[in-house]
């Protein structure tokens, strides 16, 4: 997928609809008294997932821009699309079900049931947030 098959507000869509679903997920998650360190934000993209032989160039590439160079998106809505057209978004749930064994991270249906896609998804809120200045 590229930046010209996604249309303007998909990658805000994008990043509200995971924001909005992981706060809805975390107050219950809270409210059952559950371990809250499990689903708290990756501060970033684990070592061992890029250590794994599927991560690229473009993803650490991908990485890079956002880490180093998040100003470069020029709205919200760009670093969502970014985010699903790089192919990072995608990437981080397969990769990351390799990794770390958790093969509901990495099938879209069944990823909220892991604790690892509050953390991975917790960090793009944290991507967001500094780009916005919040």
């Amino acid at each position: 997928m590229n930046m010209s098959q996604l249309r303007s507000g998909d990658g805000i869509e994008f990043l509200s609809f995971h924001r909005d679903f992981i706060q809805e997920a975390l107050e219950w998650y809270n409210n059952e008294g559950l371990n809250p360190r499990l689903v708290e934000p990756w501060r970033s993209i684990p070592i061992a997932i890029k250590r794994h032989p599927e991560w690229t160039r473009e993803l650490q590439n991908a990485e890079n821009r956002i880490v180093r160079n998040l100003s470069s998106f020029n709205s919200s809505d760009e670093l969502g699309r970014f985010l699903q057209t790089s192919s990072l978004h995608d990437a981080i749930h397969v990769i990351g079900s390799d990794v770390f064994n958790e093969s509901d991270f990495g099938r879209i249906s069944r990823a909220p049931r892991s604790t690892l896609f509050y953390n991975w998804h917790g960090l793009i809120n944290n991507w967001w947030r500094q780009l916005d200045g919040l």
